[in-house]
């Protein structure tokens, strides 16, 4: 008589943990049509390696936390240039950040008329370091991009530094029969797909090597097409 094998379910690859913010266009939470061009990245990507992933929206400053101190959770984007680099695996490019001021009045096009006005910034954000970095102490700081829009919108501030993508497409969910004035970009970031710096080898690899070849053969630019975004300059 030979005896059964039973295969234990924990052989099975399980699902590489992911981690997101909402940040429209980058990631949406709760659309899952147009979940955010990185979050279609991230998915073609794992696609792509044979792998599966299990995606969960927290705010901010927690997701960024948890691509810290776990050992193997990635994250469908991050603007690089933040203090703490070495303290992600930084696994691709993806597109660019234009940062730039946002207003409802008078344009700002540069730093140094910046530091006359009352500027929102979201906790934590590259926007908020890029600023702290140069010296700005005239900043409101909360904790989404839609408090941000809100307290331009309600004349609380007069600013809002972030991406212009990120601007328009929070600006127009919030209102958009409100005009809003974009000034120059003040400064460009590269974002990056990220990972916990231990992300084990084979990983790093798949990740790596899928959206290399979504590179290559237009499926990145078709994304970012699709979400009102022009070819990145890589």
């Amino acid at each position: 008589v030979v005896a059964a094998v039973i295969v234990p379910l924990s052989i099975a690859q399980a699902a590489d943990t992911v981690v997101a913010a909402n940040y429209p266009p980058i990631m949406i939470k709760g659309d899952p049509v147009r979940p955010g061009f990185a979050v279609e990245i991230l998915q073609e990507a794992a696609k792509r390696s044979g792998r599966e992933i299990d995606i969960t929206f927290l705010p901010f400053k927690r997701a960024m936390q948890r691509v810290k101190t776990d050992t193997a959770t990635l994250m469908p984007a991050l603007f690089y240039g933040k203090s703490s680099n070495d303290e992600y695996l930084w696994l691709e490019r993806i597109q660019s950040a234009k940062l730039t001021f946002a207003t409802i009045g008078p344009r700002i096009d540069d730093l140094d008329t910046a530091r006359s006005a009352a500027i929102v910034v979201e906790n934590g954000s590259t926007p908020h370091v890029f600023l702290k970095s140069n010296g700005f102490q005239n900043l409101t700081v909360v904790s989404s991009p839609e408090a941000s829009a809100r307290m331009v919108q309600l004349g609380r501030v007069d600013a809002w530094m972030q991406s212009r993508s990120i601007v328009q497409q929070t600006w127009n969910d919030l209102a958009p029969s409100l005009p809003l004035t974009m000034g120059n970009v003040v400064h460009e970031i590269p974002i990056f797909m990220v990972a916990s710096a231990s992300l084990p080898e084979e990983m790093v690899t798949a990740y790596r090597s899928a959206v290399q070849s979504m590179r290559a053969d237009g499926t990145l630019a078709e994304i970012w097409e699709s979400y009102g975004l022009a070819p990145d300059d890589q």
